[in-house]
């Protein structure tokens, strides 16, 4: 593993690679969740890149793990502000030209937003875990409690390690979600743009999403879409079913390849 910075303009991204980079080699790009970053991803990326022997990069978008501050308070459209604008520079700056997306939770969402390329890179498929792309209820319950117990310190105490400034990290997240104005954000209608192959790997137990976030993409989506509904698991595959959704991701990648 390699870790370093990117600079974009007077600010810096943190990011990790493994794999040796080379030139128009696939990388697997991964997008962490909501209060994620490049160390909350633990041993992920290594076990998917020795699976799949892959070329693979992470990285913390601005507000989470060492990378600078976000701007708060984030918009309503925070996630497509990542997909159109600071997507397209990390792939600049780390001449990326042929790609998959792995995303989960937020970056599940940023994964789907930014499969509707219109840059002249080559993105092969896109893989997406317990991805929103409207507003439930049951997610609105789920962060209210995350909040409560982040209030409570004990959330904070967990993420303190994580995030050098770990409130921007959580309530640039939290405040946004639990906002009047985003009980209507929806990105559903994007979904039909997508046209390459996608994967959905989803929880049954997820407390922040339902089978209707799997159902929605089904019905939207006009490409070739490959579902995977695990029983029993929550909100996050990768360190509930490491193997399974491993194996999943392995599977689908080799078949574009």
């Amino acid at each position: 593993m390699k870790q370093s910075f990117l600079d974009i303009k007077d600010r810096k991204i943190e990011y990790a690679t493994f794999g040796n980079f080379s030139k128009n080699s696939p990388v697997l790009i991964l997008l962490h969740e909501g209060l994620g970053s490049v160390a909350m991803w633990r041993d992920i990326p290594k076990l998917i890149h020795e699976k799949t022997k892959m070329n693979i990069l992470v990285y913390s978008r601005f507000g989470y793990g060492k990378s600078s501050k976000a701007e708060l308070p984030r918009p309503t459209n925070y996630m497509s502000v990542e997909a159109e604008k600071y997507l397209p520079i990390i792939l600049q700056k780390m001449s990326i030209t042929k790609y998959f997306l792995i995303g989960h939770s937020d970056g599940g969402t940023i994964a789907a937003l930014g499969s509707i390329n219109k840059s002249n890179r080559e993105l092969l498929g896109t893989i997406l875990i317990a991805p929103h792309f409207f507003v439930e209820n049951e997610s609105i319950r789920a962060i209210e409690e995350t909040t409560d117990q982040y209030i409570n310190k004990k959330l904070k105490n967990k993420l303190e390690k994580y995030h050098n400034d770990v409130d921007n990290a959580f309530f640039g997240w939290s405040n946004v979600w639990l906002s009047s104005n985003f009980k209507e954000w929806n990105v559903s209608n994007y979904l039909s743009e997508i046209k390459i192959p996608v994967l959905i790997i989803q929880g049954t137990n997820d407390p922040y999403g339902t089978i209707n976030q799997v159902q929605i993409l089904e019905d939207k989506l006009k490409s070739k879409l490959r579902k995977v509904i695990i029983e029993n698991c929550g909100h996050n595959p990768f360190h509930e079913f490491p193997e399974m959704t491993i194996k999943c991701i392995d599977k689908f990648i080799k078949k574009l390849l």
